[in-house]
């Protein structure tokens, strides 16, 4: 795996791999985004709840949330370069996370090509595994993003 700090499309290979920096999640994390999100769903608020009513004996940090924070990682892969994200793929929720745990992306190009309309303009796809400490699959999704493809001259 390799940095993909400030790649310009032209620079970014079909198959590539990347992987962020560590971010771990704490419990502020989980209230804020919660109360941001108006989440009220014992399994991320109640610890209590969680120790008795739930598989895991302890709150759980939204899926959403891990989706977010993989973005904020992602930053690299979609920065200066990128004019938008256009949109997210399926996703999957294979594992939970829990406070404490330390997040990462693993990040994989899936597709790319110059837009049919623009060729200064190009389409990657990106298949993105966010991972545990212990580098366990958590989540599963793709993102979709529309780069300049012309010199890399952020205007």
């Amino acid at each position: 795996m390799i940095s993909m700090k400030h790649r310009t499309f032209a620079q970014i290979e079909l198959g590539e791999s990347f992987e962020s920096y560590g971010r771990t999640v704490t419990e502020s994390d989980i209230v804020n985004f919660t109360c941001l999100a108006g989440l009220k769903l014992p399994i991320f608020i109640d610890a209590e709840f969680c120790k008795t009513q739930t598989p895991f004996g302890q709150r759980i940090v939204p899926g959403l949330l891990i989706q977010a924070l993989a973005a904020g990682m992602m930053e690299e892969l979609i920065g200066p370069h990128t004019i938008a994200a256009l949109g997210f793929g399926e996703s999957r929720f294979v594992r939970p996370a829990f406070i404490g745990d330390t997040l990462r992306t693993l990040s994989r190009v899936s597709s790319k090509r110059l837009t049919t309309s623009d060729p200064n303009r190009g389409l990657i796809n990106i298949d993105v595994d966010v991972v545990n400490q212990r580098r366990e699959s958590l989540v599963l999704c793709s993102y979709h993003l529309l780069m300049r493809a012309g010199d890399g001259v952020v205007a």
